[in-house]
């Protein structure tokens, strides 16, 4: 899953992007560079404990960092920011809400939302008027993506932000050349300074709404505890925490936030040489989830032994699930649920 980091400048978005990505200031991120991030599941570790592996491997995310976005800035300067992270999948805005911040939280949250829209808007125009000019007869399909092309068109036209669960699959792919970023998912991220940080205002009240009417997803940070958290052992980390009245980093938090948001969940497999999350998007079979590992367990899938990490951690051992009938033997049509460990059986 590839996010793009997006925010106007000097609201700390290059400061989270690092904290994610565990970038020190002397490597200076150049925007538009890409970097995974482990999604820090507690269940992989326990995982990796019981299993004592020689190797543990985390899902990951993949984020893009972009310029300041600049509603004064040419239209050059402004694309020059969405083609960075034209082929990401979801959106991460950054929301300043501290003193160093040039604009109020609101009015960073407005400007993002009008910039994207108009971006969009200018795609969607351009492909609309493309069809209903062309001097051949349009295809089915190109028939079809003109009427959704015309929809939103006029929802983008109107300034409001289209809901992506009003398109059905076959609809999105058809406009999925086009990469618009109203409808990926997007989260919000308010990046607070202390004072602020868990303090009801006007302000946030106003963007949690809308983040809500929107369907983005949300969460609040306060980038200056992260970068001291940063810096300590685990030890002093839990106290610091604690200190907080937190039960984790915003950093820890917010990677899990997305991976949530956007619709994926994390199976397992797990054994002496390797104990691995594997990324894979809700309602996935057996087979297709056996693809992710290696095409050989797809093409040559035969089933799938699954038991949940839930009852591994409850009862301790593989052989005392087989003892209570929680080790089971499903086809490929069984739907993979978050939690899965699999050992997948394959022949080719």
């Amino acid at each position: 899953m590839k996010i793009g980091v997006i925010g106007t400048a000097f609201v700390g978005k290059t400061t989270i992007f690092n904290l994610l990505t565990g970038t020190t200031e002397e490597e200076k991120v150049q925007p538009g560079e890409t970097k995974l991030v482990k999604v820090k599941d507690p269940r992989v570790t326990r995982l990796s404990e019981m299993y004592k592996p020689k190797k543990t491997t985390y899902a990951t995310l993949a984020f893009t960092d972009t310029y300041g976005l600049d509603a004064q800035a040419g239209a050059k300067e402004r694309n020059r920011v969405f083609s960075m992270i034209q082929k990401v999948e979801s959106l991460l805005w950054v929301i300043g809400n501290h003193d160093q911040a040039f604009k109020g939280a609101l009015e960073q949250f407005e400007e993002i939302r009008t910039e994207i829209i108009l971006h969009d808007l200018e795609l969607v125009e351009n492909r609309k008027t493309s069809l209903e000019t062309a001097k051949k007869k349009l295809e089915k399909d190109e028939e079809k993506e003109l009427e959704i092309l015309k929809t939103l068109h006029a929802i983008l036209e109107n300034e409001d932000w289209p809901n992506r669960s009003d398109y059905t699959g076959e609809q999105l792919k058809l406009i999925s050349s086009l990469g618009l970023f109203t409808l990926k998912p997007s989260i919000v991220l308010i990046n607070s300074d202390e004072e602020q940080f868990t303090d009801s205002s006007p302000e946030k009240e106003k963007i949690t709404d809308m983040a809500k009417q929107y369907n983005f997803g949300f969460i609040e940070i306060c980038g200056k505890y992260e970068m001291e958290i940063n810096e300590l052992d685990e030890a002093e980390k839990r106290e610091f925490l604690k200190e907080l009245d937190i039960n984790e980093s915003g950093i820890d938090r917010l990677t899990r936030v997305v991976y949530e948001y956007v619709g994926l969940i994390s199976f397992f497999t797990v054994g002496e040489d390797e104990v691995r999350a594997w990324t894979i998007e809700k309602g996935l079979n057996a087979k297709r989830a056996a693809g992710k590992i290696h095409s050989d367990l797809e093409r040559g899938f035969i089933r799938a032994d699954v038991m949940t990490y839930d009852d591994l951690a409850q009862y301790g051992s593989e052989s005392a699930l087989r003892n209570e009938g929680l080790y089971c033997t499903e086809g490929k049509d069984y739907i993979v649920k978050d939690g899965d460990i699999i050992n997948i059986r394959f022949n080719v």
